[in-house]
């Protein structure tokens, strides 16, 4: 069953629960702004879709949160991109995933 955005107790618990659901490269935003994995070529944002995302504030510290996206894509890879969110958030990933298709709201996925 598909979660709606926000809808785990944790940030482990979504990772887990999402990776079961095919999402299992780990991505990050390098400093050229491109989605990557290891020393892998990049996608740019119009090469993914976000599919979900979930933020989570830290337990012992509510300015300590994180988000984690689940995209995809185009050439069919799924994965997370795990980032800090707020005050310490990157700017970098934040940009980038304003920029991709918007997809968590399309039941098709």
């Amino acid at each position: 069953m598909k979660k709606k955005n926000n809808s785990y107790d944790t940030l482990v618990e979504a990772i887990e629960i999402l990776k079961e659901q095919g999402y299992t490269h780990n991505f990050r935003i390098n400093e050229n702004g491109l989605l990557v994995e290891g020393k892998e070529e990049g996608y740019i944002a119009g090469e993914v879709e976000l599919h979900e995302f979930h933020r989570f504030e830290g337990n012992t510290n509510p300015a300590d949160m994180s988000i984690v996206y689940a995209v995809q894509t185009s050439s069919g890879k799924r994965g997370l991109v795990v980032d800090s969110y707020g005050v310490n958030g990157s700017e970098i990933t934040s940009k980038f995933m304003n920029k991709v298709a918007q997809k968590q709201f399309d039941v098709h996925h």
